[in-house]
């Protein structure tokens, strides 16, 4: 395995099948939490704070907040995922 250096400076390590930088990263975590919540989650945000992948935006049901937290659990690799959104 090497050792990929993004533009936004934070190192990852590049494993077959896993993305390497931030906003491509982001950008997965948001298709998928889209895909698993059949876009039920509204005004949906991930941000990369150092360690922790955070989302927020907001939702009618913890259903919909689980199935969300669990979609980017899935995809964040070694981050943890700080599930900010809020169920209206």
């Amino acid at each position: 395995m090497k050792s990929v250096e993004t533009e936004d400076t934070v190192s990852l390590t590049a494993v077959p099948g896993h993305v390497s930088g931030t906003r491509e990263l982001t950008a997965q975590i948001r298709h998928d939490v889209r895909r698993c919540t059949s876009g039920r989650i509204h005004n949906l945000t991930v941000v990369m704070t150092g360690t922790h992948v955070v989302l927020e935006g907001f939702c009618s049901s913890f259903h919909s907040y689980q199935l969300a937290q669990h979609a980017a659990m899935r995809v964040a690799q070694d981050f943890s995922v700080d599930n900010r959104i809020e169920v209206l």
